[in-house]
């Protein structure tokens, strides 16, 4: 299992990012995909729906299924990032990629999404492998800064699996 985290302020492009290395993941090399999005401002679950009303009666995990076979889990239990990867690794075979949104701090190699080149200074860290987002978008950029490449996940997706080593196992 491999493992990408974006960061990047709101309005960067990281889940445009996201999605478009989903799909061209699906249909080029058909992984199997997760995606763990940290939610700062709302919350994931709404009052008055009975997934709401289960966990706020007390229930450490509530597990919601549709008519179409939608599943969507909600865990009211407090659990680190790694308990969770740990129990989707257990509950889950053959994952070949996780996507984290949002996370800052995370040990795992990382695309920081900016608009422009003042957001990228104070966001570098040490597991930053590329840079995208709307900054990648822009006629006049530059191909890299520090040393780490500025990648259009549209036009230069060859790029980004090379960088971080994607392919098919």
């Amino acid at each position: 299992m491999k493992f990408i985290s974006l960061i990047g302020y709101s309005g960067s492009g990281k889940t445009h990012f996201i999605t478009t290395a989903i799909n061209r993941l699906k249909s080029s090399l058909d992984l199997s995909i997760i995606v763990i999005k940290n939610v700062h401002i709302h919350s994931v679950d709404t009052p008055g729906k009975d997934s709401f009303e289960f966990s706020n009666a007390g229930a450490d995990f509530s597990i919601i299924k549709n008519k179409n076979d939608e599943i969507a889990i909600f865990f009211k239990k407090n659990m680190s990032l790694e308990k969770i990867i740990d129990w989707i690794s257990k509950l889950l075979d053959n994952i070949d990629l996780v996507f984290f949104e949002g996370f800052r701090g995370l040990k795992v190699p990382g695309v920081l999404c900016a608009k422009n080149f003042e957001e990228i200074e104070p966001q570098l860290n040490s597991n930053i492998k590329m840079i995208s987002g709307l900054i990648s978008n822009k006629k006049e950029r530059e191909n890299l800064v520090k040393k780490i490449p500025i990648i259009n996940i549209e036009s230069e997706f060859e790029r980004f699996l090379e960088i971080f080593a994607i392919q098919k196992y």
